[in-house]
Protein backbone atom coordinates (compact mmCIF):
# COMPACT_ATOMS: atom_id res chain seq x y z
CA UNK A 1 0.00 0.00 0.00
CA UNK A 2 1.20 3.12 -0.75
CA UNK A 3 1.55 6.32 1.86
CA UNK A 4 -0.24 9.44 1.18
CA UNK A 5 3.42 11.27 0.65
CA UNK A 6 4.28 9.21 -2.33
CA UNK A 7 0.90 9.65 -3.67
CA UNK A 8 0.88 13.09 -3.52
CA UNK A 9 4.27 13.17 -4.95
CA UNK A 10 3.14 11.03 -7.82
CA UNK A 11 0.29 13.48 -8.52
CA UNK A 12 3.05 16.33 -8.63
CA UNK A 13 5.12 14.48 -10.83
CA UNK A 14 2.38 13.74 -13.59
CA UNK A 15 0.98 17.41 -13.21
CA UNK A 16 4.50 19.01 -13.60
CA UNK A 17 4.61 16.41 -16.59
CA UNK A 18 1.46 17.86 -18.53
CA UNK A 19 2.67 21.38 -17.62
CA UNK A 20 6.03 20.51 -19.41
CA UNK A 21 4.54 19.15 -22.66
CA UNK A 22 2.16 21.96 -22.82
CA UNK A 23 4.79 24.62 -22.81
CA UNK A 24 6.96 22.17 -25.27
CA UNK A 25 3.82 21.76 -27.62
CA UNK A 26 3.26 25.69 -27.59
CA UNK A 27 7.04 26.12 -27.98
CA UNK A 28 8.16 23.76 -30.65
CA UNK A 29 6.31 20.13 -30.64
CA UNK A 30 10.18 18.29 -31.84
CA UNK A 31 10.72 18.69 -28.54
CA UNK A 32 8.26 16.10 -27.33
CA UNK A 33 10.68 13.51 -28.31
CA UNK A 34 13.22 12.97 -25.20
CA UNK A 35 16.11 12.18 -27.38
CA UNK A 36 15.28 15.23 -28.90
CA UNK A 37 14.41 17.29 -26.20
CA UNK A 38 17.74 16.01 -24.19
CA UNK A 39 19.85 17.03 -27.46
CA UNK A 40 18.32 19.59 -27.39
CA UNK A 41 18.72 21.12 -23.60
CA UNK A 42 21.90 20.34 -23.88
CA UNK A 43 23.03 22.46 -26.89
CA UNK A 44 21.55 25.35 -25.16
CA UNK A 45 22.39 25.00 -21.25
CA UNK A 46 25.91 26.55 -20.35
CA UNK A 47 25.49 25.51 -16.72
CA UNK A 48 24.06 21.60 -17.04
CA UNK A 49 23.27 18.71 -19.12
CA UNK A 50 20.60 16.05 -18.98
CA UNK A 51 20.48 12.50 -20.31
CA UNK A 52 17.77 11.30 -21.94
CA UNK A 53 16.24 9.35 -19.31
CA UNK A 54 15.98 12.03 -17.25
CA UNK A 55 13.82 13.72 -20.01
CA UNK A 56 11.94 10.45 -20.58
CA UNK A 57 11.26 10.80 -17.06
CA UNK A 58 9.69 14.32 -16.62
CA UNK A 59 7.53 13.41 -19.68
CA UNK A 60 6.03 10.63 -18.41
CA UNK A 61 5.89 12.36 -15.19
CA UNK A 62 8.18 10.00 -13.26
CA UNK A 63 10.34 12.97 -12.30
CA UNK A 64 10.66 16.75 -11.92
CA UNK A 65 14.05 18.10 -12.96
CA UNK A 66 16.38 20.11 -10.21
CA UNK A 67 15.95 23.84 -9.77
CA UNK A 68 18.87 24.62 -12.21
CA UNK A 69 17.12 22.67 -14.56
CA UNK A 70 13.83 23.46 -14.19
CA UNK A 71 15.12 27.47 -14.52
CA UNK A 72 16.91 26.34 -17.58
CA UNK A 73 13.40 24.94 -19.25
CA UNK A 74 11.31 27.38 -18.19
CA UNK A 75 13.64 30.33 -19.52
CA UNK A 76 14.11 28.40 -22.79
CA UNK A 77 10.32 27.61 -23.33
CA UNK A 78 8.82 31.14 -22.39
CA UNK A 79 6.88 29.84 -19.17
CA UNK A 80 7.46 30.72 -15.55
CA UNK A 81 9.10 29.14 -13.22
CA UNK A 82 6.43 29.21 -10.87
CA UNK A 83 3.68 27.63 -13.50
CA UNK A 84 6.03 24.93 -14.53
CA UNK A 85 6.90 23.84 -11.59
CA UNK A 86 3.79 24.54 -9.28
CA UNK A 87 1.23 25.46 -11.96
CA UNK A 88 0.50 28.78 -10.54
CA UNK A 89 -0.67 31.28 -11.88
CA UNK A 90 -0.81 29.39 -15.29
CA UNK A 91 -3.63 31.96 -17.51
CA UNK A 92 -0.66 34.58 -16.56
CA UNK A 93 2.26 32.18 -17.91
CA UNK A 94 0.45 30.86 -21.17
CA UNK A 95 -0.74 34.56 -21.56
CA UNK A 96 3.14 35.45 -21.19
CA UNK A 97 4.34 32.75 -23.80
CA UNK A 98 1.94 33.16 -26.06
CA UNK A 99 2.67 37.01 -26.48
CA UNK A 100 6.50 36.49 -27.11
CA UNK A 101 6.05 33.81 -29.39
CA UNK A 102 3.88 36.04 -31.29
CA UNK A 103 6.38 38.80 -31.34
CA UNK A 104 8.84 36.13 -32.18
CA UNK A 105 6.95 35.09 -35.56
CA UNK A 106 6.17 38.85 -36.24
CA UNK A 107 10.17 39.64 -35.85
CA UNK A 108 10.82 36.82 -37.80
CA UNK A 109 8.74 37.70 -40.77
CA UNK A 110 9.58 41.54 -40.81
CA UNK A 111 13.18 40.60 -40.93
CA UNK A 112 12.46 37.98 -43.95
CA UNK A 113 10.87 41.17 -46.27
CA UNK A 114 12.31 42.95 -48.55
CA UNK A 115 13.65 46.96 -47.63
CA UNK A 116 10.74 48.10 -49.71
CA UNK A 117 8.25 46.33 -47.73
CA UNK A 118 9.79 47.06 -44.61
CA UNK A 119 9.63 50.66 -45.58
CA UNK A 120 5.74 50.06 -46.01
CA UNK A 121 5.28 47.90 -43.17
CA UNK A 122 6.93 50.99 -40.74
CA UNK A 123 4.42 53.61 -41.93
CA UNK A 124 1.62 51.88 -41.63
CA UNK A 125 2.39 51.09 -38.26
CA UNK A 126 3.21 54.68 -37.08
CA UNK A 127 -0.07 55.82 -39.24
CA UNK A 128 -2.26 53.10 -37.23
CA UNK A 129 -0.39 53.78 -34.40
CA UNK A 130 -1.02 57.93 -34.40
CA UNK A 131 -4.48 57.32 -35.55
CA UNK A 132 -5.53 55.54 -32.04
CA UNK A 133 -3.55 58.53 -30.16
Amino acid sequence: MKSAAHHTAAIEKAAFSERLRQAIADFDDKLLSPTVLAREFNRRSRQSTVGVTATQKWLAGEAIPRQEKLLFLATWLRVSVQWLRYGAPAAEAVVTGAVQRRQDKVLSDFSALSERDKILIEKLMREMLGAKS
